[in-house]
Parts: structure tokens; C-alpha cells; sequence
């Protein structure tokens, strides 16, 4: 059942892998800050809405790096490239 294929997309500019992997982690986040609020387990909580808070604040300036790139023509030639070699 192994596949050769990278969890991290080689099609997509960089930006638009870190907007999303920021959004998944801060979802993940959020609902651990919100199941330790109201497990009244403060510590944690502040932890994880820290991270929430960090994760939303790099998806918001990756995104609007990824439409930056988008409205400029950046990303209209796009190839399948290895992720050290892929545009941002």
C-alpha cells in the first residue's frame, strides 16, 4: 500500500503548501485549545491558542503571498518540481 507520492504537493508554489499545511495545523490547534478550555486545562489552552494564533498568522501572510503570485503571472508555468526547486 506505499505509493510514491509525497504527502507535500511538487505542483504547487511553496506559498500555497505552507497557507494550507498553516491552516491544518491552526485547525488542529484550535480544537485542542477549545477541548482544553473545556477540560478547564488553562496552561494547555494558552499553549495551543498561541499556536493557533501563529499558524493563522502564516497562512494569512502566505496567502497573500500566493495571490500576489497569482495576480502577477507568476505561477502560469508552473512544472512538477522537487520542493527545494519550487517557486514560492
Amino acid at each position: 500500500m506505499s505509493s510514491n507520492r509525497s504527502f507535500i504537493p511538487t505542483d504547487k508554489p511553496r506559498f500555497w503548501v505552507v497557507g494550507v499545511l498553516a491552516g491544518l495545523v491552526g485547525l488542529a490547534a484550535g480544537l485542542l485549545a477549545f477541548a482544553a478550555a473545556w477540560s478547564d486545562l488553562q496552561a494547555l489552552s494558552a499553549i495551543f491558542k498561541v499556536v493557533f494564533v501563529a499558524c493563522w498568522a502564516v497562512g494569512v501572510f502566505s496567502w497573500v503571498g500566493f495571490m500576489a503570485g497569482m495576480l502577477t503571472g507568476k505561477y502560469s508555468g508552473i512544472a512538477d518540481r522537487p520542493w527545494k526547486e519550487q517557486v514560492w
